[in-house]
């Protein structure tokens, strides 16, 4: 027997799972907390709600920059050189896939509940991200549709990537830990 365990005393989950390696128990945390994702994945379940909205904001940013879309049912089209350029938001262009991973990445740390709960606040910058990256899209196919594809897959699959862990070591830096706001209260 090692240690102070008496006899019959069976190691917790806890116990086990406090001793792992904290690289490794960061993993396992930010897995179980993306299977929402994976199960959305094999369920192929969408959230038409969230869909629409995205899909009016981005047309109301697109008018608001003097873009001349046009909204019929779910296609926004813009004018291009050669006659118009319509798409639709998609329910994987909602950008769930990227605050869900934030939000996984957040919650598999071992900061604070606090601390987790400042970085929460940051889903809805990845939401505006999300709408910059549509509206971006639009712009580029009213500059030449020919590179919308590229721009969508190469530019902005990484670019929502990158956005995403940037953000998540911002939080990790730059929020506080509720350590010190408690202290303030």
């Amino acid at each position: 027997m090692k240690g102070n365990r008496r006899k019959g005393h069976r190691k917790t989950l806890a116990d086990m799972f406090g001793s792992l390696h904290p690289l490794l128990r960061f993993l396992i945390k930010f897995n179980i907390f993306a299977l929402p994702l994976y199960a959305i994945l094999l369920t192929d379940v969408k959230f038409q709600p969230l869909m629409d909205l995205t899909t009016q904001i981005a047309f109301a940013v697109l008018r608001l920059t003097g873009i001349g879309a046009v909204l019929n049912g779910d296609v926004i089209s813009v004018p291009v050189t050669d006659g118009t350029f319509g798409a639709y938001v998609s329910w994987d262009s909602t950008g769930w896939k990227s605050m869900l991973a934030l939000a996984s990445l957040i919650f598999a740390t071992d900061f604070p509940f606090r601390k987790k709960m400042y970085g929460a606040l940051l889903l809805p910058v990845v939401y505006a991200i999300n709408i910059f990256r549509i509206w971006f899209m639009f712009y580029i196919a009213t500059i030449n549709a020919a590179y919308f594809e590229l721009a969508h897959v190469t530019i902005w699959s990484w670019g929502l990537i990158f956005a995403v862990l940037a953000l998540w070591l911002i939080w990790m830096k730059k929020f506080p830990d509720g350590k010190s706001m408690s202290k303030a209260a």
